[in-house]
């Protein structure tokens, strides 16, 4: 897979956040944790295509924890942390019967930042300076 795709999927990573964002302002929590998992979820493809040239097709979304670490020298072990707390709420944000709550969706949002603050900077050391780009058909 060619590195530079990684900037699409850091800026899904970026929409994602601050749709989750958004949500957790206007109080809906369920999308705003969905959405922070779909951050992390996107952040993470971008961090492992930039720095080996490809990405997970796994459905389980718990096998991009092991690509990432197998896949990038030195991922803090903060940023792991936060990727496995996204991943590990994943199946309970869609298919519970249950509803999020408001400090469930609030500690996905913050996850989900921090771990995209970290994506950022690493894809940018593999690729240059990222910008503010966007998705644009």
């Amino acid at each position: 897979m060619d590195r530079n795709e990684a900037r699409k999927h850091l800026a899904k990573a970026r929409e994602f956040l601050a749709t989750a964002e958004t949500a957790l302002g206007d109080e809906r929590w369920n999308a705003a944790g969905l959405n922070a998992i779909h951050a992390g979820i996107s952040a993470a493809d971008a961090v492992v295509v930039a720095s080996a040239g490809v990405r997970s097709a796994a459905k389980d979304h718990g096998a991009s924890v092991d690509l990432l670490q197998s896949s990038v020298d030195r991922v803090p072990a903060a940023s792991t942390r936060q990727l496995s707390g996204l991943l590990g709420m994943k199946n309970t944000v869609e298919y519970e019967q249950r509803l999020l709550t408001a400090s469930e969706a609030r500690t996905l949002v913050q996850q989900a930042g921090r771990f995209c603050a970290w994506a950022t900077e690493t894809v940018a050391a593999k690729l240059g300076d990222l910008g503010q780009e966007t998705v644009r058909d």
